[in-house]
């Protein structure tokens, strides 16, 4: 494959579940990954849970789950799926498949049908030997580069070596063509998100020895920037475009506490202006927000019952132009939903 040292929030865990302009490079002999074995059918109903409009992806229990009214519906067999992300015309999905000692980048329609990978990561070598852990890629976090989706973004590496290499920025056509190197900074990056117009990408990077922080990619300069204040003892991390490009939503950590905040984004005229972001959650161990379509609601995973699960944030306009909370329920019961996997939202 390609790909080019301290592993991020997101990696932690993704690795604690487990346990629970360049050009590409080269790529050592893989094969492709196996297709998820059919299973039956299973829905679940949310009767405590409020109603869902439009189709709500989330990761759960090692599976694809879609949420629509009160139902959630699974979509993907028993090989472990997680991190799904909806493309731009809502007609199929983009999710990844974790083997062993490696992950791949996955699309299915948008009913469950037809996965297939895109990525090809997995080692020739019997897995579990020493030579597998140096000859395997992993690929994370897609997502659909807009406004057409003709390329996937997703994070992974320039050398196998298991995850000890800086994670950067890489996409490839859905059809599993042109993989190339998209960006690299020194430190890790994670949880790349492109702005409705395509022309910004707002990421989470992890600058050497130093915590969590927001970073946007102008795509017209080519120039990285800071995305917004960074505070001494306050991480920032999952950001999230609101559907008409104004807004950002993302994770904040301070003083032992995780919570949902909204600042205005590089598009918004508000971001030229004096303002402080504005907090949105209640919950105290919350992140992965994900915007409704008609930009509502927030969608987001906080702990509960010793578990994640989904919440829906309710928002309103308030004077100063700032979306501002209006209610806040929580979405599933006993769905344990996974901590690394960011819930997408489609019409």
């Amino acid at each position: 494959m390609k790909k080019t040292g301290r592993i991020g929030i997101l990696l932690v865990l993704l690795v604690l579940n487990l346990a629970a302009g360049c050009q590409p490079g080269g790529r050592p002999i893989t094969s492709r990954s196996p297709s998820p074995t059919a299973m039956p059918p299973e829905t679940r109903e949310q009767p405590r849970g409020p109603s869902v409009s439009g189709r709500l992806l989330y990761a759960g229990q090692g599976h694809i789950w879609l949420y629509t009214g009160t139902t959630a519906r699974r979509l993907t067999g028993p090989t472990p799926a997680t991190q799904p992300a909806w493309s731009p015309d809502g007609k199929r999905i983009a999710f990844v498949v974790r083997g062993e000692g490696y992950s791949d980048i996955w699309v299915m329609e948008a009913d469950g049908s037809n996965p297939h990978p895109v990525t090809v990561n997995r080692s020739t070598y019997p897995a579990q030997s020493r030579e597998a852990a140096h000859a395997s890629y992993w690929a994370f976090q897609p997502h659909w580069i807009p406004p057409e989706g003709d390329w996937i973004g997703y994070i992974s590496h320039s050398e196998p070596r298991q995850l000890s290499n800086v994670l950067s920025v890489w996409r490839i056509r859905p059809d599993g063509s042109g993989e190339q190197p998209y960006l690299s900074l020194g430190g890790f990056i994670e949880s790349p998100v492109w702005s409705p117009d395509g022309r910004y990408m707002a990421f989470t990077f992890f600058p050497y020895n130093h915590g969590a922080q927001l970073r946007y990619l102008d795509l017209d300069t080519g120039n990285v920037v800071h995305l917004g204040e960074e505070v001494e003892g306050i991480e920032r991390y999952d950001p999230a475009w609101s559907p008409d490009g104004q807004w950002i939503a993302y994770a904040a950590r301070q003083a032992g506490e995780t919570h949902i905040w909204v600042m205005p984004s590089p598009a918004n005229p508000l971001y030229q202006e004096e303002w402080s972001p504005q907090p949105l959650s209640s919950q105290k161990a919350a992140r992965s927000p994900a915007w409704s379509p008609d930009g509502k609601q927030i969608a987001f995973i906080a702990v509960q019952d010793g578990c994640f699960e989904l919440w829906l944030l309710t928002l309103k306009v308030s004077s100063d132009g700032f979306p501002r909370p209006a209610g806040e329920e929580r979405l599933t019961y006993g769905a344990q939903v996974d901590a690394t996997s960011r819930p997408s939202w489609a019409p």
